[in-house]
């Protein structure tokens, strides 16, 4: 596909004497029409995670199209697979002499995959398991890549920080290719905080997709469980909660839109469509401009970086609770915000409720709440630190916080009374 590299093949090619019988094309496997079939096609297409530059989809085309029928596809087989380790090396580059405290960007950098350069830093604690297999020589498509699951028991007296992911590829009988063991391909680690106890057994689920990677990881003992979920996006989250923390003011104080105090005749719940998404993304847009008009982007830069946030918050509460009902907030008929409650457990958890700017103040959302309260007994949500409205709503409702993370608190409704 690089035109300079065509160049370079056709000079090694007369260099070592073969150039009459090599023939460089520099154009995508897909768009490539030839006159002739082959007794071997060679692709190098293996990612770091196996699938990610379409190897499957590529030699499905090369053996439809180009190859003899007793012809030979190398690698022939791919596979990924997965052990929980511990990192012996934890090296983080910071200023030296310079005393901090990075707990929170520890905590932020756990939810980043890495690759990992030497063998040496990582110590395995479980057997190898494989997490997917894929024959070449057969797969027409790349095969589901969402909740690859393995499960191990843990050695006593041992503290696994990580999941190391690697590809190992049969190349021929006998000739296998490992990514633990070369240098053009390195495994994936992806992290996480030790346990709060010794635990007898580990369960790993991955999802990979074409954004980005999700993990968890919950620690077993008899019925007491631990689990922890990490991604890219989740640490997106987060930072994106924090910088919720400044308002936009002026001279004068913040600034805020006079909101229409009537109060609704009716307000109805309909579940989220397709044709929805549009006012979704308005939604979000509406309750995020104030905050991010304080970057001093152009509009154009705002909406895009609005809808990339809309986008990964969108995936992040699909992966976080799928089982959740989905809903729009109709106000006297028109649309005036979004629901999303959990009923899947054994307690209601409230994931998100957002109003239309032009739609506050007129009691929708506590209203809505009142309507859950007389489903559960126990309600529990999250809710930004820096969100103090929406705390004061919570707390006239009875619900007290139980717990917090960096960014946010946890609160739960247990059938108080209300304040």
């Amino acid at each position: 596909m690089d035109e300079l590299l065509v160049g370079v093949i056709r000079m090694l090619a007369d260099e070592h004497g073969v150039a009459d019988s090599v023939e460089a094309i520099c154009a995508s496997s897909f768009d490539l029409q030839l006159e002739r079939e082959f007794d071997v096609v060679v692709s190098e297409t293996i990612g770091f995670l196996g699938y990610d530059e379409r190897i499957v989809e590529i030699m499905f085309d090369a053996r439809n199209r180009f190859v003899r029928e007793r012809g030979h596809m190398i690698p022939e087989t791919i596979a990924l697979y997965a052990a929980a380790g511990k990192l012996k090396s934890l090296i983080e580059t910071v200023p030296t002499g310079v005393s901090f405290d990075f707990n929170a960007l520890n905590r932020l950098n756990l939810n980043s995959p890495r690759v990992l350069k030497r063998s040496r830093d990582i110590k395995l604690l479980t057997r190898p398991v494989r997490l997917v297999s894929t024959d070449l020589r057969r797969a027409d498509s790349t095969p589901p890549l969402r909740e690859l699951s393995a499960a191990w028991d843990l050695p006593s007296d041992t503290e696994a920080d990580c999941v190391i992911v690697w590809v190992e590829s049969r190349l021929a009988p006998g000739v296998t290719l490992s990514t633990r063991r070369t240098t053009s391909w390195l495994p994936t680690v992806y992290r996480i905080a030790p346990p709060s106890r010794s635990f007898k057994r580990m369960e790993f689920s991955l999802s990979l997709t074409a954004e980005s990677n999700y993990w968890k990881a919950t620690f077993i003992d008899g019925a007491i469980r631990e689990t922890q979920s990490y991604s890219p996006e989740f640490a997106a989250t987060e930072m994106i909660a924090a910088a919720r923390g400044s308002g936009v003011t002026n001279e004068r104080g913040r600034i805020v839109l006079a909101p229409d105090s009537r109060q609704p005749v009716v307000i109805e719940l309909r579940e989220v469509k397709s044709d929805d998404d549009e006012f979704l993304l308005g939604l979000y847009q509406a309750t995020r401009r104030d905050e991010v008009a304080a970057f001093g982007w152009s509009e154009a830069e705002q909406n895009s970086f609005l809808t990339m946030q809309f986008e990964m918050q969108a995936r992040a509460y699909a992966m976080q609770s799928p089982n959740a009902d989905r809903s729009i907030i109709l106000c006297d008929g028109v649309p005036a915000g979004r629901l999303i409650v959990d009923r899947s457990g054994e307690t209601v958890s409230l994931i998100d409720i957002a109003v239309l700017p032009a739609f506050r103040g007129r009691g929708i959302a506590s209203q809505l709440i009142t309507l859950l309260k007389k489903e559960s007994g126990t309600i529990l949500l999250s809710v930004d630190k820096a969100n103090a409205s929406a705390r004061r709503l919570y707390k006239r409702h009875g619900f007290v916080i139980t717990g917090e993370s960096e960014f946010a608190f946890e609160m739960q409704w247990a059938g108080e009374s209300e304040v």
